[in-house]
């Protein structure tokens, strides 16, 4: 298969099919100022095109240049058409490939030129942003070279370097436009700044809330050799540095949001009290969701809530991130808050943006499928493309964290602030209002699946909750 990318310099603006998934949003503000630096600079970074002649990345460049008058633009063309998978993977990487961390040196060419430099010529003296190259490498490996890069007169490569860093170790040649070096300072200025933000609104129905359950149950196992041999390994934080080393016999806990149930089932073989709840439990080796073991669940936590009242521990491991929206998010913490006893903790772990922002910028190695790369909107949340399905991760600061936890607890104390899961234990559930109860569970307890089936064997559950609740708020109000 040839992977000799075609290079267009004036496509026909009419010819382009926009892609339905992109994600980019731009204010007024930010659509004025990308009309002002096409009209400046003109079009020094290609749009992609599947070899279908869908538009791949620049959707907003393309839609500056009709509003300037212009009907042509530069383009790379795919050698074949590729998978969605790699239609976003392009998109995002387009959109986030002007990244200076790296410093390259090459040959340059004619000033206010399109050219191809050597690989040969290419010098990296200071290789930097090793995750965001490998993604992009694996990309060049797949399709071919598809970038291209901005360099002055001088030989600097002023855009993209972190791309013509990959073409020296691939060896492939590379696009370039050059300019003038006391004209590289405005340009890089100009590119670089905010050209709109990551809008996941228009994935909302490719990314229902049942698309989780392929993210939920393998959050806590290790993808190892003993895990393929039904092995399974333990890996939670949350539990190891939180939960277990204060644990005892004598405790009452209930896993919300378990996944496979891989903790529980192995404590409660030690003689620990602990129920577990996973609204997308799956069938084992498959991804269809196991309602009868689901329903089995709540039956089970409603015979212990009737039996000995709220828990003493509750645990809510890597369920925030994984959350479709603000409100599940909400009904999450309200139905933790609910299942804790009035002197009982919650121990929770979820994803910590910072510590993600910063493994961008290191030299870890990342696979061909990582996800290391974060594409965020407003609200802290990235979509990802994972075997065919979208899904979703949200991710919180410390600072964040403890606001939000906050709403739910009068206590709430942060750690492992640098770890990859911040954590956080908290106590002395606070009282909400009976409706945002009931609300909550029936959401909760009552999931969305396929085809808008649910179960609707929430009641006994709810009832009894909302009892133990107005019980202890009660108490909490003396």
């Amino acid at each position: 298969m040839s992977l000799d990318v075609r290079f267009d310099p004036a496509y026909p603006l009419s010819k382009l099919r926009p892609a339905d998934y992109n994600p980019r949003r731009l204010s007024e503000e930010s659509f004025t100022r990308l009309q002002a630096s096409l009209r400046r600079h003109g079009v020094v970074k290609p749009v992609i095109l599947n070899a279908d002649g869908t538009l791949v990345a620049g959707h907003q460049r393309t839609k500056g240049l009709k509003a300037i008058g212009q009907t042509t633009t530069p383009a790379m063309i795919l050698p074949q058409k590729v998978r969605l998978q790699d239609e976003i993977k392009f998109n995002l990487l387009h959109n986030r490939v002007e990244t200076e961390s790296s410093v390259v040196y090459a040959e340059p060419g004619p000033i206010g030129q399109w050219c191809w430099i050597p690989w040969q010529t290419i010098q990296v003296e200071d290789s930097k942003n090793l995750p965001f190259q490998q993604a992009i490498g694996f990309m060049t490996a797949a399709h071919g070279p598809w970038g291209s890069v901005v360099i002055d007169d001088q030989g600097r490569i002023v855009l993209n370097a972190e791309y013509a860093a990959v073409a020296k170790s691939q060896r492939f040649d590379v696009l370039a436009w050059t300019v003038a070096s006391f004209d590289a300072g405005q340009l890089v200025e100009d590119l670089t700044g905010e050209y709109g933000v990551y809008d996941w609104s228009g994935l909302e129905e490719q990314a229902p809330v049942w698309n989780q359950h392929i993210v939920q149950p393998n959050r806590l196992r290790e993808h190892s050799s003993k895990a393929k041999a039904d092995k399974v390994r333990y890996k939670s934080e949350v539990w190891e540095r939180l939960v277990l080393p204060s644990l005892t016999t004598s405790h009452r806990v209930v896993d919300f949001g378990a996944g496979h149930g891989d903790y529980a089932q192995h404590l409660r073989s030690k003689g620990y009290k602990i129920h577990d709840y996973e609204p997308y439990r799956t069938l084992k080796g498959k991804y269809a969701v196991d309602i009868r073991a689901v329903v089995g669940q709540l039956r089970s936590i409603e015979r212990e809530l009737r039996k000995n009242g709220l828990y003493e521990v509750v645990v809510l491991d890597s369920v925030i991130n994984a959350t479709t929206s603000l409100d599940y998010q909400h009904w999450v913490l309200v139905t933790v808050n609910a299942l804790c006893a009035a002197d009982g903790r919650v121990c929770i772990g979820t994803r910590n943006l910072e510590r993600e922002l910063a493994y961008e910028n290191s030299e870890h190695s990342i696979s061909r499928d990582s996800t290391r790369l974060s594409f965020l909107d407003s609200e802290n949340v990235d979509m990802r493309f994972v075997r065919g399905k979208w899904q979703r991760i949200r991710y919180h600061t410390p600072e964040s964290l403890r606001g939000l936890l906050s709403r739910y607890f009068e206590e709430v104390e942060i750690s492992d602030t640098s770890r990859a899961t911040v954590k956080a234990v908290c106590g002395r559930p606070l009282a909400l209002p009976t409706e945002e109860y009931e609300r909550a569970f029936s959401e909760e307890f009552n999931m969305p699946y396929p085809n808008d089936f649910r179960h609707n064997k929430h009641e006994g559950i709810s009832e009894i909750l909302i009892e133990l609740i107005k019980e202890r708020n009660s108490h909490l109000e003396e």
